[in-house]
């Protein structure tokens, strides 16, 4: 659905909130209409009542739920919109079967094909902070084989002290190749991230 997708790529993302805790007062006076509402516009599971019960057990007060099921239902009709299902999936969002049969086909659809590049996308930046990470584990190594070099030839340095830095520096060395050829399948595994991201962006490019 091309103009769907335009709208949803620019969107914000979609942030699932749960309610943490309810204090009597708000237990009394919650238009739990209103909460059913809110939950179904954020694609929350009507489940979600069970929270508020329990919550709200301790002041001796129980949720109206048939009023938090009528404007679950409502916010249900908003959050289950195709041109939302994109969005959402994009953010990285769980979706928690809650469209009705009517609307869940297209919502689904959409929702997969923005689950499928936020996926794409997270295997990028995974790709980048792993070869990152190892890029400054290297650079950590450095700095110690440098200081162990300084410290083997310091007049202060007993014998037993330069063969343990000659052991250390020997593993530091091992563990530097063992990251350069780590960083190297990670620059393969790269490449293929992002021939699979500029593919699927090309595939979605081509249904607008």
């Amino acid at each position: 659905m091309s103009a769907i997708r335009v709208v949803a790529l620019g969107a914000a993302v979609f942030v699932l909130a749960g309610c943490s805790g309810m204090s009597e007062q708000a237990c009394l006076t919650t238009d739990w209409r209103t909460v059913g509402f809110e939950d179904g516009t954020f694609g929350r599971s009507v489940a979600n009542i069970g929270s508020y019960r329990n919550a709200c057990a301790d002041y001796g007060v129980a949720p109206d739920l048939e009023a938090y099921r009528a404007g679950h239902a409502e916010g249900v009709e908003i959050y289950c919109r195709e041109s939302n299902g994109f969005s959402v999936g994009h953010s990285g969002a769980t979706y928690q079967g809650v469209c009705p049969a009517n609307l869940e086909a297209a919502f689904v659809s959409e929702y997969n094909a923005g689950r499928r590049l936020h996926d794409l996308e997270s295997a990028l930046r995974n790709a980048d902070a792993r070869i990152a990470s190892n890029y400054r584990a290297q650079e950590n190594i450095k700095r110690e084989l440098a200081e162990n070099v300084a410290r083997t030839v310091a007049s202060d340095t007993t014998a037993e002290q330069r063969v343990a830095l000659v052991m250390r520096s020997a593993d530091l060395g091992k563990r530097f190749g063992e990251l350069t050829t780590e960083i190297q399948q990670l620059e393969r595994d790269r490449a293929l991230a992002e021939r699979a991201l500029v593919d699927y962006e090309q595939t979605l490019a081509a249904s607008l």
